[in-house]
């Protein structure tokens, strides 16, 4: 089976889940106007994020959406994403980690094309995506007997609704990236930012001088390669913080900073709370499969 933009796309009735999904964890957010999640991806499961309420801009494989009560988001395995509630309008979400999946002509772990949009505006199947992730939440907390079946059935056909809208609504989403000289900075910094990197190591693979390449990245990007690459490892510590039991020191080693108390020193400065308080109030509201 092959999916694309065109009329050969895949249908719902022809979907072929070689692998049934299973739940790495739910969770919802709701009452925070500053909720933000810096810079991240996940290497080992897909997210579905549904908004019930609010608004947020989310920068998902470089490019910015605003999505609102209604729309559904989609995070493939892999894929650099942040996200940020507004605080005159906070978010309200459900969303879920997905593990296990495989689809017969996608990616193992891939919820829907490479090449389709990943924010699903808000349609006629808004509601039903709510309940089914609403009720994946309720039994994730619940954890009562049978819940894991219950889950997989559930995800199962969330799946396979956000299918049938991509068959009935063809989503364009080959938006031309741009190869300028800021955008491969970043992509050089997303790949090696665990790196000590310095200004002066970023020019010198660029052969550019420190300040010119400093000039481009912050005249597109709005903020300095440094200042994005403390940004990039801070979203990386939180998806860390939240989805493992590491300690503070061993996440801190694994985006970059050998000395934890600096990193802590960052992590509050650029969150505004220290990070075992970050992932104490996190993991209230976030329910991992036993």
């Amino acid at each position: 089976m092959k999916f694309s933009m065109n009329q050969n796309a895949a249908s719902p009735e022809t979907l072929n889940i070689k692998k049934a999904p299973q739940l790495l964890y739910a969770g919802q957010i709701s009452d925070n106007p500053h909720w933000k999640f810096s810079s991240h991806k996940h290497d080992n499961l897909s997210e579905i994020v549904y908004i019930s309420g609010g608004q947020g801009t989310f920068i998902i494989d470089g490019i910015t959406y605003e999505a609102s009560q209604g729309d559904i988001l989609v995070y493939n395995k892999d894929v650099l994403h942040e996200e940020w509630s507004n605080p005159d309008h906070p978010l309200q979400t459900y969303f879920c980690g997905i593990t296990n999946l495989s689809i017969q002509g996608l990616k193992d772990l891939h919820v829907i094309p490479s090449d389709i949009e990943p924010v699903i505006r808000r349609n006629k199947y808004s509601s039903k995506i709510e309940t089914y992730l609403s009720e994946i939440f309720d039994e994730a907390a619940l954890q009562a007997k049978g819940y894991e079946m219950i889950c997989q059935n559930l995800l199962t056909s969330l799946i396979m609704v956000i299918h049938r809208i991509i068959h009935l609504h063809h989503q364009d989403a080959s938006a031309e990236k741009q190869d300028s000289l800021s955008h491969r900075i970043k992509e050089y910094i997303d790949k090696h930012y665990t790196r000590n990197l310095s200004l002066d190591d970023l020019a010198e693979v660029f052969f550019i001088s420190p300040y010119y390449l400093s000039h481009v990245f912050k005249e597109d990007m709005n903020l300095s390669p440094i200042h994005y690459l403390i940004t990039r490892r801070m979203g990386e510590a939180k998806r860390l913080l939240v989805s493992t039991n590491l300690k503070i020191r061993e996440v801190a080693q694994l985006v970059g900073y050998d000395n934890p108390n600096y990193f802590t020193m960052l992590f509050k400065k650029f969150t505004g709370e220290s990070p075992k308080k970050f992932k104490e109030k996190h993991m209230e509201r976030l329910y991992y499969q036993k």
